[in-house]
């Protein structure tokens, strides 16, 4: 077979350059929905076709198996040939290939075990339990990050770069233990490789020789070991085919370096340069928003996506009064869309926290339209939520066991297995509870050394109990999560997961608020709420044959394409997250995820804020994301709910200032544009003046306003 028979009818200009290109280190900088993977496959199966290399010279790395295999699978249909002897996987898949061959080599076990990210927390719980180390204060999560995070930087524990020495102990002693067990983690697997090649300079030789012709995906999620690994498998005259797009480098908290693109033109050498800016996904009017906001990125190398379809419809831009306004606007476009002829699965709402799904579910369970959350739990589905209703259930139910077992040990407060056997067998044989058996004091003579880490428990949980009987339920969910100590327990760990569980933690008690507006003629208002939560809890997810609307977090929906995208809660604080780094890199990361967002949509877009929240169970006034104002206003066309708002004719003439700007008034001060409402002689602004606590509403004509 000759691809250059068939390539003009498969590929676009900008993608046979990049398929058709000499030997040689080349960077193809593959733009959102622009065919990379084609590009990728025609130029794998072109190196055999047409340049005569054998498939057994070729190393091409992905990050899932799954589009290892897919890849695979493309260029054997392509050639009608086997690729066998194509070495084709993730980095952790043929490093681990790798070792199975040359394991004298790296000096280890030809039968080493692979450990799991739940492998690794036992081995450092038992280190821990073994140095009597308090779990509250070396949380197992937080070092098992640092030890990960240390290795994709290429550092053992002797080198690792911690002032607290004691985590550099933990890490020794953990390297030793999976030394003695014959074991080896997945950033081992990498940083082993690398080692051996290093030191073995034959072998590291051998490799560079048989694998000229190096090609890797999505190369900006690499770290700064697998930049390490390219480099020296690459040599002095490898051809490294690198494809990946900066402006969707999303994952720097897993240790991915959007840097590493940037550093590809100056750690290799003769770099030839390539751009896929076609784009086969979305609208011209959906790029032009995408491409103006990641303008506004300085840390990338630039490019400006572009399609021969549809000018398409307006990105849409609506301003809601609160979560309850944006939500229930989303689920009626949502009918709205299906009646047209939509199925359900073609929409997706994205949203950059876990927490803003629960308004959302709620609105679409009143509504009866069935929805999944991609890659994640409903929101009373979440372990922290769990433990936060359990805490409150054993308080105003002390028989309850279940919720007993959850949360004796949850934050970790040293009452390990061998207390709760000892616990449960009394139980059992004196037919008690669990609470009323940990009140026994008979249990404490074959067990005393737990006894102080329980006495602790039973005042938190009479504590609780006390709450319950006195405050409401917002406030009693509020004290809750402070005295079981869950609070303090993921404000320790700083990790990102921790982060979305504190933001989960916070919205419960917005829930709880909202519940009891609700309810506010319940005989029992927590009796109520804890049925409700175990209600929702207990429902299942919609199925995919009930063609579920899919929710799911931007970081989830890399990858992926759907016709109809709602982005929601873009908010300052919110969107950019407030919980990052201020710096600008960090900023720069969070306008790569909406931009990432953005491009998700195939053909309708709506961007969504609120002028107002629940947070913390209060209604905080917010404002509209630096995002939303960094889009040109002629790239969006505001909408406005006709039940809730005075319609806007589309005609009318477009304003000239922005949400978001600032303003000066003569008597009220300095102010931020909030919304605005009417034409001509009728328009009104809303407005947030610093020195006041609300927004006023202001009619242009007589406001007499600077604009700053």
């Amino acid at each position: 077979m000759h691809l250059e028979n068939q390539s003009p009818s498969k590929l676009n200009s900008e993608q046979i350059k990049a398929v058709d290109c000499h030997l040689g280190n080349k960077l193809i900088l593959a733009g959102a929905g622009s065919g990379k993977t084609r590009v990728l496959t025609y130029r794998i199966a072109k190196l055999i076709d047409s340049f005569d290399v054998k498939p057994s010279n070729i190393l091409a790395l992905t990050f899932t198996n799954k589009a290892a295999n897919e890849m695979k699978q493309r260029i054997e249909n392509l050639l009608k040939i086997s690729t066998q002897g194509l070495w084709f996987g993730t980095f952790h898949g043929i490093c681990r290939r790798f070792l199975k061959i040359h394991w004298k080599e790296a000096e280890i076990s030809q039968f080493f075990t692979i450990l799991d990210s739940q492998d690794q927390l036992r081995i450092i719980k038992r280190i821990l339990k073994s140095d009597n180390l308090d779990e509250n204060l070396y949380d197992p999560k937080s070092i098992q990050s640092y030890i990960n995070k240390q290795k994709d930087k290429g550092f053992r524990s002797g080198k690792s770069q911690k002032e607290n020495d004691k985590y550099n102990q933990i890490f020794k002693e953990y390297e030793d233990i999976c030394k003695q067990t014959k074991s080896l983690d997945f950033a081992d697997l990498i940083l082993t490789t690398y080692e051996t090649l290093l030191n073995n300079k034959e072998l590291l030789k051998y490799y560079t020789e048989r694998f000229k012709n190096i090609m890797v995906d999505e190369f900006q999620d690499t770290n700064t070991l697998q930049f390490k690994l390219l480099k020296i498998l690459n040599g002095d005259s490898g051809s490294l085919y690198a494809v990946g797009d900066d402006d969707q480098s999303i994952y720097a908290w897993r240790g991915a370096r959007s840097e590493n693109i940037q550093l590809f033109k100056k750690e290799f050498k003769n770099v030839e340069i390539f751009k896929l800016e076609q784009n086969y996904r979305s609208t011209e009017k959906i790029l032009k928003v995408a491409n103006n906001l990641i303008s506004k990125n300085q840390e990338r190398l630039g490019k400006n996506l572009w399609t021969k379809t549809s000018k398409g419809e307006p990105v849409y831009l609506y301003e809601a009064f609160n979560n309850d306004d944006e939500s229930g606007f989303i689920a009626e476009k949502i009918k709205y869309f299906v009646k047209q002829g939509y199925k359900r699965s073609d929409i997706a709402i994205l949203y950059r926290n876990n927490f803003l799904s629960r308004r959302l579910e709620e609105e679409l369970n009143g509504r009866g339209i069935p929805y999944i959350i991609y890659g994640g739990f409903r929101f009373f589905e979440r372990s922290e939520i769990k433990d936060v209703i359990a805490y409150i259930r054993l308080a105003t139910n002390l028989s309850d066991n279940n919720a007993f077992e959850r949360i004796i040990n949850q934050p970790p407060r040293g009452i390990g297995e061998k207390s709760m056997s000892l616990i449960r067998d009394f139980a059992k044989e004196n037919s008690l509870s669990l609470w009323e058996t940990i009140n026994n004091k008979e249990i404490y003579k074959t067990n005393s050394r737990a006894s102080n880490n329980i006495q602790s428990f039973i005042k938190i949980i009479s504590e609780i109990a006390d709450f319950a009987k006195n405050l409401n339920l917002q406030t009693l969910i509020d004290k809750t999560t402070k005295v079981s100590q869950l609070i303090s327990h993921f404000n320790q760990k700083k990790t990102e997961e921790s982060l979305s569980k504190l933001e989960n933690i916070d919205e419960l008690i917005s829930v709880a608020a909202r519940f009891s507006r609700n309810n506010f003629d319940s005989e029992n208002i927590l009796e109520d709420f804890l049925d409700n939560a175990a209600l929702e809890a207990g429902e299942y997810q919609s199925k995919l044959h009930e063609d579920p609307v899919q929710l799911m977090t931007i970081h989830s929906a890399k990858g992926l394409e759907f016709p109809i995208v709602f982005l929601t809660g873009l908010e300052e604080s919110i969107f950019p997250n407030a919980n990052r780094n201020d710096s600008s890199h960090f900023l720069e990361e969070e306008r790569r995820l909406c931009y990432v967002a953005i491009t998700r949509a195939m053909r309708i877009l709506y961007l969504t804020y609120a002028t107002g929240r629940y947070l913390h169970g209060h209604f905080t006034n917010l404002y509209p994301s630096r995002f939303i104002n960094e889009i040109p206003d002629e790239l969006l066309e505001p909408v406005r709910d006709n039940k809730k708002f005075n319609s806007i004719k589309k005609n009318t003439k477009k304003p000239f200032f922005k949400i978001g700007q600032r303003v000066r008034h003569m008597k009220f001060g300095d102010g931020i544009i909030l919304s605005y409402e009417g034409s001509d002689d009728n328009l009104k602004l809303q407005i947030k003046f610093e020195d006041y606590d609300g927004p006023k509403w202001l009619v242009l004509t007589y406001a007499h306003l600077d604009f700053l």
